[in-house]
């Protein structure tokens, strides 16, 4: 640890599918000058794993659809476009998380070894969590269906997208997932070099 936090206490306050911290804290300010004692609030959750997948052939992205309460709640459609994701579990690496994930999400196979694109910090404000995004190659003519696990309630279905209207979709403000958005720009900046080009 550097030398910006004391410390003080750490206690959990919600225990749930996400946990909440309660954090007693001293900061070293930048004229160095420490604060009073600070309560801050930090969200604890499982790092997570995200896949752009991309069909350099077929020029083609392919993404999942899936009902999310959070962002009808924010005024945005309930059916989001998104990059396939999901938890790291206890013992298992994101390249594993990302196999899974896309089996389970898309009933795909990945062509060839996932590339990590960045580990990031989705929201150091207040969270732990840690975002690991990866692109991977995909023949998106296998693409299709409905898909998720059963057991967790999931009702995913999949989109294949030409480029060209996956950049568009991002342009009009369709596609409102940071990570999603992320992953077109990194995309955009290399999708001549999949491409072979």
């Amino acid at each position: 640890m550097d030398e910006q936090f004391t410390i003080i206490g750490r206690e959990r306050a919600h225990d749930g599918f996400l946990q909440l911290d309660v954090c007693q804290v001293r900061q070293r300010r930048f004229d160095g000058a420490l604060s009073p004692v600070l309560e801050r609030e930090i969200l604890v959750q499982a790092d997570c794993v995200g896949i752009l997948l991309y069909d350099p052939a077929a020029d083609a992205v392919v993404l999942v659809e899936q009902a999310r309460l959070p962002a009808l709640l924010r005024g945005y459609p309930a059916i989001q476009a998104e990059i396939v994701a999901g938890r790291l579990e206890p013992g298992e690496t994101a390249i594993d998380v990302a196999r899974r994930e896309v089996a389970e999400e898309t009933g795909c196979v990945l062509q060839g070894e996932p590339e990590l694109i960045t580990t990031s910090l989705t929201s150091p404000g207040y969270n732990l969590e840690q975002f690991h995004l990866f692109y991977a190659a995909i023949d998106s003519t296998k693409a299709g269906g409905i898909h998720g696990v059963a057991a967790e309630h999931e009702d995913i279905r999949v989109l294949v997208l030409p480029y060209d209207e996956f950049r568009q979709r991002q342009a009009d403000g369709c596609i409102n997932n940071v990570f999603t958005l992320y992953a077109g720009l990194w995309l955009d900046l290399n999708r001549a070099r999949l491409r072979g080009g």
